[in-house]
């Protein structure tokens, strides 16, 4: 009979335990391509912030990707891939292809462009006073399979696309004059590359402006690691960590600071890439200069 007594004593103890006492941990691994986890500090913050309001126990792995961008798409789509969460810009295509979060990361910052290109060309942007005369100048440079590179051609400028390190090579080259950036990736890049090209300046009379950002991608199948991170992120907004951690950002702060939108020629373009769920997406997630 005492060792029912006790028995029963440790079941009800148990009951009474919170769900994450016993909860299992989720493995969230973050597939991280390009310039890497200083570059994308901000990002995986964010997803960080997600998984400390989220109602789940997880664990946080930074995956390194060396591959194109929609080959990791692919990897991510069939369950090969060693990661589980991808950001990336939103399009249709993967709007259709995998359960997106339709929460921006950067507030639409990201959909904020700016150029680095080099001191040869600073004059001639400087001169640049309407679209039309961007468009006849510039060589814009973009990744292959960004949907930014789709954006731009769209909009009639004269694109060159092709993977990220090579981009560097064709404006350090001269063939091509700009390489478009996020307000909040081009001082951080710029900081980087500038020892070994001295020539590379971040120009600061243009901006192009349209709606877009990144997205938090997860296989369609995979609804746990979806639901976490959603979660998390409506309840960091909720309760106000989600702003307070934009603004707060050094990454964002020096973006906004270094960025001087007031002194700059900004163009708004059209983003045809936008769908009815992507235009839905509510106005109190973007940021307003």
């Amino acid at each position: 009979m005492k060792l029912l007594h006790v028995l029963s004593v440790i079941i009800v103890a148990i009951s009474n335990l919170p769900l994450q006492a016993y909860a299992e941990v989720t493995d969230i691994r973050l597939g991280l391509l390009g310039a890497g986890p200083e570059v994308f500090a901000y990002e995986i913050s964010v997803l960080k912030l997600a998984l400390h309001h989220a109602d789940a126990k997880s664990q946080l792995t930074i995956v390194d990707l060396e591959m194109p961008q929609e080959r990791a798409l692919v990897e991510l789509e069939t369950g090969r891939a060693n990661f589980n969460v991808f950001f990336t810009g939103f399009s249709a295509n993967r709007e259709k292809r995998f359960h997106q979060i339709d929460i921006p990361l950067s507030r639409g910052i990201l959909g904020h462009r700016i150029f680095i290109t080099t001191k040869a060309f600073l004059d001639d942007l400087a001169e640049t006073r309407t679209l039309g005369s961007l468009k006849k100048f510039a060589v814009v440079g973009s990744g292959t399979g960004w949907p930014d590179t789709e954006i731009f051609q769209a909009n009639g400028f004269d694109v060159v696309a092709s993977d990220y390190e090579s981009l560097w090579r064709m404006l350090s080259a001269g063939r091509i004059n700009t390489f478009n950036r996020g307000i909040h990736e081009a001082f951080v890049e710029h900081q980087q590359r500038s020892q070994q090209d001295p020539e590379l300046v971040v120009d600061p009379s243009v901006m192009i402006r349209y709606r877009f950002d990144y997205l938090f991608y997860v296989r369609k199948n995979n609804q746990r690691v979806a639901e976490i991170i959603e979660t998390g992120l409506r309840n960091a907004y909720e309760n106000g960590a989600f702003l307070e951690h934009f603004n707060s950002h050094p990454m964002i702060q020096k973006a906004m600071m270094s960025t001087a939108a007031h002194e700059r020629l900004i163009f708004d373009i059209d983003n045809p890439l936008l769908t009815d769920r992507q235009r839905n997406i509510p106005e109190a997630y973007w940021h307003q200069y």
